[in-house]
């Protein structure tokens, strides 16, 4: 009872002053007040257009099943992982006709994944009730990621992806995150040996930099290595960024997530509402200048 009034009181008052919720996440990350009137920095300037412009196409995109019907008018749809179905309510998924290992999620959540690799050992009565769970969860309100909210859910299983960089990162795929400003990459943020809460992480320029300097230098969850060279250049780094500018073009700014398997780039998701408090506030100044929100398509 108290989860479920506590989520109501939240799209109450985000529907009343969405502002406030900005603010309440963004004030512990940057020691000062959101400015939504004169918007700066990235995130600013993010949250101004989650509040003021056209966000039809973001609840298209983060939308994990529907986001293919982009990738595919864009001719990109064999960068993704196979799809073996998706399902509005959980008693429609038959896990026979699924095949021996897959990846189970929701399309409209973060960390709402299930990694199957062996279906005769998981306990189907347990994963279906975590499943019904995900479709009810009010992902959007919390940091006012109000996009998400128009997200119809649904469960979606894809193919188990085998991971390239195994030595690096046995327990999960690395994770290569670019950052996209008006259809150009910008930096990538890669993310490996993701164990409970904890996640390692580097920063690279668009030529396979270090840019450790980038990165604040507390992060509560992420473990930054500063050794240069932790993660090797991927061997299909440029057709990665050739994907990526493609995807992002008609964007003021957005990220694209990638893992790589056999030698080449799998689109994860993309992502409008990047968490903020990861880099230093200098990189979301430079980046939150490059946005010209006077282009921007306005709510109609």
């Amino acid at each position: 009872m108290y989860q479920f009034l506590r989520e109501n009181y939240l799209k109450l008052q985000v529907a009343i002053n969405p502002e406030k919720e900005v603010d309440r996440c963004y004030y512990p990350h940057f020691n000062k007040h959101v400015n939504l009137k004169k918007p700066h920095n990235l995130i600013e300037k993010i949250y101004w257009m989650e509040l003021h412009s056209d966000t039809s196409m973001w609840t298209l995109c983060a939308d994990k099943y529907r986001v293919r019907e982009y990738i595919s008018n864009l001719g990109l749809l064999d960068y993704m992982p196979k799809l073996y179905g998706h399902w509005d309510k959980v008693n429609e998924i038959d896990f026979n006709q699924l095949p021996d290992s897959f990846v189970i999620k929701a399309n409209n959540g973060c960390a709402t994944v299930k990694v199957v690799p062996d279906k005769s050992k998981i306990n189907l009565r347990a994963l279906r009730k975590e499943l019904k769970r995900w479709l009810i969860l009010p992902y959007g309100w919390m940091h006012a990621q109000i996009h998400y909210t128009r997200i119809k859910p649904c469960i979606l299983a894809e193919e188990l992806l085998h991971n390239d960089y195994l030595e690096l990162s046995p327990k999960s795929l690395v994770d290569f995150k670019v950052y996209c400003i008006n259809g150009e990459p910008q930096f990538i943020w890669v993310a490996y040996n993701r164990v409970n809460m904890h996640v390692h992480v580097q920063c690279f320029d668009t030529n396979w930099n270090p840019k450790p300097e980038y990165a604040r230098n507390s992060m509560s969850h992420y473990v930054y290595d500063k050794n240069d060279m932790v993660v090797n250049k991927p061997v299909c780094l440029d057709e990665m960024m050739d994907i990526a500018r493609k995807i992002s073009k008609q964007f003021p700014q957005v990220r694209t997530d990638f893992y790589v398997v056999n030698g080449r780039p799998v689109i994860g998701e993309l992502t409008f509402t990047q968490g903020y408090g990861f880099l230093k506030e200098e990189v979301y100044d430079r980046m939150g200048e490059m946005i010209d929100l006077s282009k921007v398509k306005k709510q109609n």
